[in-house]
């Protein structure tokens, strides 16, 4: 099953956690204080990721006085839920989503952000949002969700990566995601900031959108 199938089975008429991962939640929930915020649609995926040249990997979506007020409006909640499909732009018309991906944008694409609203797809190992992923941790390899999430890592982005058609960049989080150094790649970037991009993840984005722009 694809990452793209396991999403189908998400009735939002039960809510936004993943059915397969529900049974699970309430469990944990008892041993762990998970802060999870389920009024926020799934975001395990912001953008074509199916077809994004670069894919940046993080650990769950955040929360933010921005985000909070813009999932207020259910008509949000249908723009960010088209997102599952991964054929999506970035949502950056949303506030919220715009704050933080302007960055992105002005960091990678010169502040193109409608370019890199169809050229980035964020990957996320966690789909369900909080403050910070504190608490997060500690049960972030029990979901299906996120098995899901990196069986579709090593299935078809390490090897998209490999192939050369895709640059595969780890932001946040890469010992939870089991991928800490670039297989011998150059399409596979470990992005050594906290926040951010380095000066050589930033010169190796630059250099990947000229060569794909030149053929």
């Amino acid at each position: 099953m694809s990452l793209f199938e396991f999403w189908q089975k998400l009735d939002i008429n039960s809510g936004y956690i993943h059915p397969d991962d529900v049974i699970i939640l309430n469990e944990l929930e008892k041993d762990y204080s998970i802060d999870f915020d389920y009024n926020f649609p799934p975001g395990h995926y912001f953008g074509p990721l199916k077809t994004a040249k670069i894919v940046l990997c993080y650990a769950n979506p955040g929360v933010d006085t921005p985000s909070l007020k813009a999932i207020s409006d259910s008509t949000n909640h249908e723009f960010l839920l088209k997102q599952l499909s991964g054929e999506e732009n970035y949502p950056y018309q949303v506030s919220g989503w715009f704050e933080w991906f302007s960055k992105v944008a002005n960091s990678l694409f010169n502040g193109d952000i409608q370019l890199a609203s169809s050229s980035i797809a964020i990957a996320n190992l966690l789909p369900y949002a909080s403050v910070n992923m504190d608490k997060a941790e500690s049960i972030s390899q029990c979901l299906p969700s996120v098995w899901a999430m990196q069986n579709h890592l090593r299935n078809v982005l390490i090897p998209r990566a490999k192939n050369g058609e895709i640059l595969l960049i780890m932001c946040r989080s890469s010992h939870l995601w089991g991928l800490r150094s670039s297989h011998n790649s150059e399409n596979i970037i470990i992005n050594n900031t906290r926040t951010g991009f380095t000066a050589q993840t930033k010169g190796k984005v630059a250099a990947f959108i000229k060569n794909i722009t030149k053929n």
